[in-house]
């Protein structure tokens, strides 16, 4: 495995990176893309008004209907668009005025970020989640002046924390970016949505590349 990662390494071309990556694990891009669609219907579905409980069981549903032989990598791109989807179902769930296409809406805009932004693009999907929901709840586009700036602001502030760990990882980026999230809503009047502190990672023994004890969620 050590020795793959090093060769991986090597690869600074996306695409020869993806194919070398997916190679690796024993899988293909329709492996990935096969559940997308489950995937979507659980998140617009789903009751919670809790974000980490609705995140954490829509990954237990994804890991138990997953049908290749091959383990369901811990890093995926499914992340850019499960936050965002997770947090404006949250909304909705709660009673604030959001509704399905609200929803969609979000997951469609964190489906645009490629997989594997953060290392070559410089922009993981965790702070890339804060700006969709930020956008979607102030109803912002390009042309909103003030607004724009501030939902940038949240971006840059959320990509700052989640750049504080280098070592990658698709779970503890959702975590620190829901975390953000909800505290954003709640000092802007969405108090319904319940802030977690504790959050005790899940995935840590199935990711080979788990950060230890130097990651905050890790479940000692």
């Amino acid at each position: 495995m050590k020795e793959k990662v090093e060769e991986a390494k090597k690869i600074y071309f996306m695409k020869e990176f993806k194919v070398f990556m997916r190679s690796m694990q024993g899988l293909t891009d329709d492996d990935f893309e096969k559940p997308v669609p489950t995937i979507k219907k659980k998140i617009l579905e789903s009751k919670e008004i809790e974000p980490f409980e609705m995140f954490e069981r829509v990954m237990r549903e994804v890991v138990s209907e997953w049908q290749k032989s091959a383990p369901l990598p811990v890093n995926t791109e499914w992340h850019h668009f499960l936050v965002p989807g997770i947090i404006i179902t949250a909304l909705k769930n709660a009673g604030y005025s959001f509704v399905d296409k609200d929803v969609e809406e979000a997951i469609s805009r964190g489906e645009k970020l490629s997989g594997g932004s953060c290392g070559f693009a410089g922009s993981c999907g965790g702070a890339y989640s804060m700006g969709i929901v930020g956008s979607i709840i102030n109803k912002t586009n390009p042309l909103h002046e003030e607004k724009r700036s501030e939902i940038m602001n949240l971006v840059a502030d959320t990509l700052k924390e989640i750049a504080k760990y280098p070592r990658r990882c698709c779970k503890r980026s959702s975590y620190i970016s829901i975390q953000k999230i909800v505290k954003y809503l709640r000092d802007t009047g969405y108090d319904k949505i319940p802030y977690r502190d504790n959050i005790k990672c899940q995935w840590s023994s199935q990711n080979k590349m788990c950060f230890g004890i130097k990651c905050p969620y890790f479940n000692k």
